[in-house]
């Protein structure tokens, strides 16, 4: 008969108590005068619940007493927070953390089924979730709790069936507090997502090398390159410079085989995968975090920049040219400022063209036509009307004054405001026309006379 197994199994464990070096079935059936198979049910209760351990000999089953932590002792020196529960949710221990968190005395938890407890201080209510069904296996969660005076708190929660001596079966739940490194965790992966978000927006190419080896690669990069993230991750970067460009790799070479940290820079050409050639401006960064070296390199696609950087010269040339060879004298201003002069002009003023850019417009002007020029300068340099013609005396380096006829245009580029002047020297075709008028004046002066004479002689 069973009934008195409680004794029984204290026998059985003063027994296995007074021989350490353990004892068979048939040394205890004998010892208890019971028959093996009631001590074999005897012993399989002591076993489930974790009070003896068994070692197999051969055929021979020997058991000991198990050397095991009381749970009291547990329960009292863990820095976990403890539960202990029946196979009802029913708190049958808990210890001092655990309370602590909950703002409970054990008088308000134990006895007390957990769906039905309430905490002043914390919400339970994840907790609750988590165990409305006894788990029939070991298992690992991570849960929250909601604590009135520090918010939130992160525990990993570890549920461990387990057998009471009685042989009844209920749960221990067994609560670490991770708060910390979740909330690191946390922050790392925003952070990861924020350069993510960044590198992946940026216009350059982004590729990061960690020892050597590649371990990120944006969008922008492999746009440029025209190579696929996986063909990336597998090649060597280095391999996409054009061949004739890789001597200026060799320092970069250099800085992949030793630990120096700092900034290089260069410009060299690419070949893209379907051959096409790019111009890029690279800068590598390294630097040394522990045992681990990282490589970041930023790639900027130039290649248009220097097609329009090759047109604007090509252009300007085409100005220099025609500027450089036309046969009126050029003068540009911007801002009230003097920035270009041709050939041309220097012939006409005598001035050599590093004087003329450092010279003031107005000192060309001779004095009596110096307020005329200036008013038509400022109403053109409102960029509101037609163009304006002038002619003008100016005075040359030597002295000599020069007769020239030209045109003032203003334009506006942003806040820039551009004067072109043209020039042409008609100094010969106006001291043509004041010898001409000088003549036609003399002849007037002189039909006058006779004319006086003769009227003279008509009435005497």
């Amino acid at each position: 008969m069973m009934q008195n197994y409680p004794q029984e199994l204290a026998h059985i464990k003063n027994l296995l108590r007074q021989n350490p070096e353990g004892m068979s079935i048939t040394d205890i059936a004998k010892a208890l005068r019971k028959n093996k198979n009631t001590t074999g049910r005897y012993l399989d209760i002591l076993l489930i619940s974790g009070q003896v351990d068994m070692r197999t000999y051969g055929m021979a089953k020997v058991f000991t007493l198990s050397q095991r932590v009381p749970l009291s002792a547990m329960l009292s020196y863990s820095k976990d927070l403890i539960m202990v529960l029946d196979k009802e949710s029913r708190i049958v221990d808990i210890n001092d953390n655990f309370l602590k968190l909950l703002h409970l005395t054990k008088k308000d938890a134990l006895g007390k089924n957990l769906t039905y407890l309430k905490s002043p201080g914390a919400d339970v209510h994840e907790l609750v979730n988590s165990l409305i069904t006894t788990p029939s296996e070991e298992r690992e969660r991570t849960l929250s709790f909601q604590i009135k005076e520090t918010g939130e708190r992160i525990f990993k929660q570890k549920s461990i069936p387990t057998v009471f001596d009685d042989g009844a079966r209920g749960v221990t739940i067994i609560l670490s507090d991770v708060t910390e490194e979740i909330l690191r965790e946390r922050e790392l992966r925003d952070r990861e997502e924020r350069f993510r978000m960044m590198a992946e927006n940026i216009q350059d190419g982004l590729l990061i090398l960690e020892n050597g080896r590649n371990t990120f690669v944006n969008n922008r990069f492999a746009e440029i390159t025209g190579y696929s993230f996986e063909e990336l991750w597998a090649m060597d970067p280095l391999t996409i410079i054009a061949p004739e460009d890789r001597h200026v790799m060799e320092p970069i070479l250099e800085l992949r085989n030793s630990p120096h940290q700092g900034l290089f820079n260069f410009q060299a050409r690419l070949r893209r995968k379907d051959g096409v050639y790019r111009r890029v401006y690279s800068r590598i960064t390294s630097l040394q975090h522990e045992n681990i070296l990282y490589q970041f390199v930023i790639m900027t696609d130039v290649t248009v920049l220097e097609l329009k950087d090759a047109a604007l010269f090509e252009s300007e040339q085409r100005f220099r040219m025609m500027a450089e060879n036309i046969q009126d004298g050029l003068m540009i201003i911007e801002n009230e400022r003097f920035v270009y002069s041709n050939r041309r002009l220097s012939e006409i003023s005598g001035y050599s063209m590093e004087e003329l850019r450092t010279m003031n417009t107005r000192d060309l002007i001779t004095p009596k036509e110096l307020q005329k020029m200036t008013d038509l300068l400022k109403r053109s340099m409102t960029c509101t009307g037609p163009p304006a013609t002038f002619q003008s005396w100016i005075l040359c380096k030597d002295g000599e004054k020069r007769c020239i006829y030209g045109h003032i245009n203003s334009v506006r580029h942003g806040e820039t405001v551009s004067t072109y002047i043209t020039m042409t020297d008609v100094t010969a075709f106006a001291l043509r026309e004041q010898a001409l008028t000088g003549r036609i004046r003399e002849l007037e002066r002189s039909v006058t006379k006779i004319s006086d004479i003769n009227k003279n002689i008509t009435h005497p």
